[in-house]
């Protein structure tokens, strides 16, 4: 088995974007809120078309065939702005492609290419519920490093 990442191309965004739609609805039941207020995610691709700097799309590819996406922010970090950071906000492995070693594969490769670019650190944003998510991130060797909490005014 080979998984690869690849780049999502213009022409690819319909689907890709139909992928996400279907994944924010999986990640639904890990969201106590969305069921009174559901995740807008046209809003969402809106603002990311919206401001693509540093953004990547990526397609996983297991053996040539799309297994999955993820997005990731690549920018400045703070204080110190010489270092580069890269925060996977989303991503999945699509169902018939899952426990199979994909997903660890598609993070290794992500790791490869920014390794590569020099970055300085890697982070991926999961859910509070996402038990599963938070299992796999750690397994990967991902630390957990804060919470971040809300509440309505």
């Amino acid at each position: 088995m080979t998984v690869t990442i690849e780049t999502v191309a213009v022409a690819d965004y319909d689907a890709f974007f139909a992928a996400l739609r279907e994944y924010m609805v999986e990640m639904d039941r890990f969201d106590p809120s969305a069921a009174e207020s559901p995740f807008k995610v046209d809003l969402y691709i809106e603002a990311m078309l919206e401001d693509m700097e540093g953004r990547d799309f990526l397609w996983i590819l297991q053996d040539g065939a799309r297994a999955g996406f993820a997005i990731v922010r690549n920018l400045p970090d703070f204080p110190d702005e010489s270092r580069m950071v890269a925060t996977i906000g989303e991503f999945t492995v699509f169902p018939a492609f899952r426990r199979e070693g994909v997903g660890t594969a598609a993070v290794q490769a992500i790791l490869d290419d920014h390794r590569a670019r020099g970055t300085y650190e890697v982070e991926a944003g999961i859910l509070r519920d996402n038990f599963l998510a938070r299992a796999f991130w750690a397994r990967m060797g991902f630390e957990l490093r804060f919470y971040q909490t809300a509440r309505r005014p």
